[in-house]
């Protein structure tokens, strides 16, 4: 039946477009007398009639005669039951705009409206008719495409969303053979580095995401279905600029890479791409094939501003948008309103076929995009005024609290440099010194003494046969000398031991570096969670993570703590845990790294340093704002007037194009004049301005979204049902 359809594909296109845009008070135009009828049951959304007869010319297919007259079959061949083209499009745009919407209550409503039993077989037909108007339409849109130029899968990524810096991209699918290029091209782990690279630091953060892992899930799990998810990139406005399945798998590493490859193709240079697992995403690429092209193009790679509270401090000192040069103030979390608007349509595709598995995706990302465009100038509007805004109130915040410091330097770049080595310090081991060497040798050497001892001491019993005595009595000499010589060896090993034992001791009287490395993990531990939750807002919460870490650390330190002279005090994990400022840890007071007095442990501080930060992302957002370029509909209607002369059908279908294209920019050129109105807006004014489309309502009370789609098309379809 599916090349059945197919086969007659370009005939019904011709055939819709006759109907859409022909004479309507001509349906035979060709004049051709019909030779044949038959009969079917026409089904409308408010009318149902049981027997229609339908005209059918000399070697016309049933389905060209039904959509002379505005019906299309459920059969390719020898329909018997038809459904209206306005039927089929009212489904079509409320499963645009209500993803869970399935074809089976839209049967059941129109059962009802028709007063008819639903029966299975009613879903079933009008599911294949739909099926086939999506094919229509799409083949529609691709003639369009053909004559606007846009026919290449690549022009959608750089033309689709003008409001990006390059322009960002359309929805794609990836072919899966793309993606598999990709499957064995990390030779290392997340995380893991060659030899030939810099050494790198251990990212325990990654282990609050499985996305971190090669694969998310039991491999027995993932195998058992098809399709198991989607990987998806997104421009900042929510444009979906690639998209492609996860088969067989969880989130391996050839998804981000094939997404990463493409994006570099199409963007080149200084390409900024946020995910939850940026930092350890950051080292699969340097491990990848495409390392040379990431960084011949500047690739950065940051982590979520939301995801990144779950990250450790050092990781977002050098991953958080917060902290990146050319971010704005974007948070990076698109991608997660889009993965929440598309949950709904996730109950219709789980157990659907792998062709409507794509056709609910493409109908609900198609519409997605259609929506993000129409949001585009209220989002820039939107974002100038934020941006503003922080401006404004930050800078007269960081300048009152600079008077508060007139002789002090307030140097908050270079303190959170400082802030980093701290942090980098306490992470890892410090450079070993002499003695430091010396105490690792003596450790060495008591564990050996002790290995020694404890072996001869466990064969302390001596053992004797008959030929170890004399014949008369008492032991022979050979094994009293034996004997001799064993009590020896251990009083020596004894005394090897005690002696390394005491040197040890002293080492550690010298230096105290179990406890100074205990209390240095411990500090570690809670200075960068504090500064975590400090950075997340969270610093006066009850309710925390319980960390592993923090409860090793603090168990080590108690035990050596009793043992010292003089005796430190003992720690409680709920105290430790409960502690919010730095002040409060009272072993920072005799820390060797003197925290205390370095100007970013100060909270006011850091709280100012944040300001600082926000305001220096502002401009960058009011420079990226400023990108925008005013659209001319001008491409689209020269094309429409040459296909006139050509083909009036299909120019009508790139009239109606224009026309909705041509409104949604109305919209935005609105929006767009008010921003050039804002106090402090810093980009060009075109001169078309002062030509531009107001709204009669308030500026304040104005929504573009009301000039939208949905009424456009609600009108649309008003005027074609009174024809």
């Amino acid at each position: 039946m599916h090349a059945a359809w197919n086969a007659q594909t370009q005939a019904l296109v011709d055939a819709y477009l006759h109907w859409k845009h022909g004479p309507r008070n001509n349906i035979n135009a060709e004049s051709r007398q019909p030779v044949h009828h038959f009969h079917i049951s026409k089904v409308d959304v408010f009318d149902y009639h049981p027997v229609c007869e339908i005209a059918q010319n000399h070697e016309e297919m049933a389905n060209i005669a039904l959509l002379r007259v505005g019906l299309l079959g459920c059969s390719p061949t020898t329909p018997t039951v038809a459904i209206t083209l306005q039927c089929l499009e009212l489904y079509h745009q409320l499963r645009r705009r209500q993803s869970s919407f399935s074809i089976q209550p839209f049967t059941k409503v129109l059962c009802a409206l028709h007063n008819v039993t639903y029966i299975k077989s009613f879903r079933e037909q009008l599911l294949i008719a739909f099926d086939v108007y999506l094919a229509i339409i799409r083949e529609v849109q691709s003639r369009i495409y053909v004559v606007l130029g846009r026919s290449d899968p690549d022009w959608w990524l750089p033309n689709s969303c003008p409001a990006c810096t390059f322009k960002q991209p359309d929805e794609v699918y990836d072919r899966v053979s793309d993606v598999d290029r990709f499957k064995d091209n990390v030779r290392l782990h997340p995380g893991e580095r060659s030899a030939g690279n810099q050494p790198d630091l251990p990212l325990t953060c990654t282990d609050n995401w499985q996305a971190a892992n090669s694969a998310s899930g039991s491999k027995n799990t993932v195998h058992v279905f098809e399709q198991t998810g989607i990987f998806l990139s997104a421009c900042r406005h929510g444009i979906i600029q690639t998209l492609t399945e996860m088969r067989r798998s969880g989130e391996l590493a050839k998804y981000p890479l094939v997404t990463i490859n493409k994006l570099l193709d199409v963007f080149g240079d200084h390409l900024g791409i946020g995910t939850d697992i940026g930092c350890s995403l950051r080292k699969t690429v340097a491990a990848s094939s495409i390392r040379e092209k990431a960084a011949i193009h500047h690739l950065i790679l940051a982590v979520n501003a939301f995801h990144g509270h779950a990250h450790n401090c050092k990781c977002q000192l050098q991953h958080h948008p917060l902290y990146l040069c050319g971010f704005g103030l974007e948070d990076l979390e698109t991608c997660e309103h889009v993965f929440a608007a598309s949950n709904a349509a996730a109950p219709l595709i789980h157990d659907a076929s792998h062709c409507h598995y794509i056709q609910f995706l493409e109908l609900h990302f198609n519409q997605w995009d259609i929506d993000k465009y129409l949001e585009l100038s209220r989002f820039i509007l939107n974002n100038y005024k934020q941006a503003l805004t922080i401006i404004s109130n930050y800078t007269k915040e960081l300048e009152a609290y600079r008077a508060m410091f007139p002789g002090e330097e307030l140097d908050f770049e270079s303190w959170i440099a400082e802030e980093f080595t701290y942090l980098e310090a306490m992470a890892v081991e410090p450079t070993q010194d002499t003695t430091a060497v010396e105490y690792v040798e003596a450790l060495e050497k008591l564990e050996k003494c002790q290995a020694a001892f404890e072996a001869l001491h466990n064969n302390q019993f001596a053992s004797y046969t008959p030929s170890s005595f004399m014949p008369d009595s008492g032991l022979s000499q050979d094994a009293l000398h034996a004997t001799k010589q064993g009590h020896a060896a251990r009083r020596a090993a004894e005394r090897r031991l005690q002696v390394q034992i005491s040197v040890v001791e002293d080492i550690e009287d010298q230096m105290s570096h179990q406890f100074i490395c205990a209390v240095e993990d411990l500090e570690g531990l809670i200075v960068q969670r504090m500064f975590e939750l400090s950075k997340a807002n969270l610093a006066s919460t009850a309710i925390v993570k319980c960390s592993g870490a923090i409860q090793s650390a603090l168990d080590t330190y108690n035990k050596l703590a009793v043992s010292q002279n003089p005796r430190r005090p003992t720690l409680q994990y709920s105290e430790v845990m409960s502690y919010a400022a730095l002040g409060e840890f009272e072993i920072l007071k005799c820390s060797c790294h003197d925290i205390l007095a370095k100007p970013w442990s100060n909270g006011i501080h850091c709280k100012m340093t944040n300001k600082y930060f926000k305001i220096i992302r502002a401009q960058e957002e009011i420079t990226r704002l400023n990108a925008w370029v005013d659209m001319e509909d001008s491409d689209i209607e020269q094309m429409a007037t040459e296909l006139d002369l050509t083909d009036t059908r299909l120019a009508a279908e790139l009239w109606l194009l224009y026309n909705r294209q041509h409104r949604i920019n109305n919209v935005h050129r609105n929006c767009l004049a008010r921003i050039y109105r804002l106090p402090g807006y810093t980009g060009s004014i075109p001169l078309q301005v002062n030509t531009v489309v107001t709204s009669s309502k308030n500026e304040e009370e104005y929504d573009p979204m009301l000039e939208g789609e949905v009424s456009a098309q609600f009108e649309s379809c008003i005027q074609h049902i009174s024809q």
